[in-house]
């Protein structure tokens, strides 16, 4: 039988397939792909998975530009450009200061704060100024800590901790947390306080730290409160209730811009290429597989109709009967060439009479199985129908 050709695209899908919708079409999966990875939050990633497969590869294809080649190229287009156009907007994001922090809190609904006796903070407000800097930059952290809002059982501040490290949420420079491995920078510092909740104490007091880092980095920060029961002498250690993955706030940014950028732009390209170039390139690589069999099967169907007559069906422009369908009745022609032989190369199915090639093993039509055939014979292929 004869392959019938699909009708040409038309209207705004014949527009994608010139130069200027091919590009307007990258441009927009670019632009959609960037969108859901930075603004999604959390499920950025998740996000910019299906808009990529559905932008970079579906509407490609049912625009008609089906060549793996193009839907590879433009896909390692949209990966290249996406990760430096994403850098630049979270570079600027991290250079957006954080708002005050202040500790838990019997209404606070973080999970480290779960079960927290006070009904108010100990630590209140606190932040760290300026928020970005050079390697010279002196920065000061400061904490309003309130001795009247220790929960029951303890009476006296001891101290106040400075943690600031480049692991989120780190609180000792020995012992790292499981997401950090050990050898982090890191530096401690600590206020002696010794105030109580009794009576005739100030409300609150005032503490700062200030402390020069000298290296080019993104900083995280934490600070930790140790309160005392006089009567047991028990100590409790409570922290500022920081994001909500580490317990770390992030700070302060020392460096430029393109430090900045440099520093994290190959971790967005690694994200990128993983999250987001691997699943394109497997689904790709399925609908390559895909179309290269149906490529296949329909080359198969076209032998097995054999020539196509060059008008009417019929051949040599005689008064004799029409051949089959997509046969040459070669017959009909006086002196015309016997019909073509069988092709070697290729056989009948012995369940469905579907045209397969010699060496297959299984029909590509009903799948049975095919016996095998020695190299210097086949099973003859099946005759067209009669005229």
């Amino acid at each position: 039988m004869q392959q019938q050709s699909q009708p040409a695209p038309r209207g705004f899908r014949r527009f994608l397939t010139t130069p200027v919708g091919k590009t307007l079409l990258i441009a927009f999966t670019i632009f959609i792909v960037f969108a859901s990875f930075v603004y999604g939050g959390s499920d950025g990633v998740l996000l910019a998975i299906p808009a990529f497969l559905i932008f970079g590869l579906a509407a490609p294809i049912w625009a008609g530009l089906k060549r793996p080649r193009f839907l590879a190229l433009s896909g390692l287009v949209v990966i290249l450009l996406v990760a430096p156009i994403s850098s630049v907007v979270i570079t600027q994001t991290i250079y957006t200061p954080y708002a005050p922090i202040s500790s838990c809190s019997s209404s606070n609904s973080a999970a480290l704060c779960s079960g927290y006796p006070g009904a108010n903070p100990v630590l209140v407000n606190a932040s760290v100024n300026p928020y970005a800097g050079g390697t010279s930059t002196n920065f000061t952290w400061t904490v309003n800590v309130y001795p009247g809002h220790l929960p029951p059982g303890n009476e006296t501040v001891a101290n106040v901790s400075l943690y600031i490290s480049t692991c989120p949420g780190a609180t000792s420079g020995t012992s790292p947390p499981p997401w950090c491995s050990a050898g982090y920078p890191f530096t401690e510092q600590t206020e002696t306080l010794n105030v109580s909740n009794h009576s005739g104490e100030p409300a609150y007091v005032s503490v700062q730290f200030h402390v020069a880092i000298g290296s080019n980095a993104i900083w995280d920060w934490q600070m930790g409160v140790y309160t005392v029961n006089n009567s047991s002498g028990k100590s409790y250690f409570q922290t500022l209730v920081g994001d909500p993955t580490y317990n770390g706030i992030e700070g302060p940014v020392v460096g430029d811009f393109g430090v900045t950028y440099s520093s994290i732009i190959g971790g967005i390209y690694f994200d990128v290429f993983l999250f987001l170039g691997a699943p394109f390139y497997l689904v790709l690589l399925v609908y390559v597989l895909f179309k290269g069999r149906e490529r296949r099967r329909q080359e198969a169907q076209r032998r097995a109709a054999g020539p196509v007559p060059p008008s009417g069906g019929s051949s040599g422009g005689g008064d004799g009967p029409p051949g089959p369908p997509g046969r040459t009745n070669a017959a009909a022609v006086p002196g015309g060439p016997a019909p073509a032989s069988p092709v070697a190369s290729e056989r009948a199915c012995p369940n469905c009479n579907a045209v397969v090639y010699a060496n297959e093993t299984k029909c590509w039509k009903c799948g049975a199985t095919l016996p095998a055939t020695s190299s210097g014979a086949s099973p003859p292929l099946p005759s067209g129908p009669s005229p």
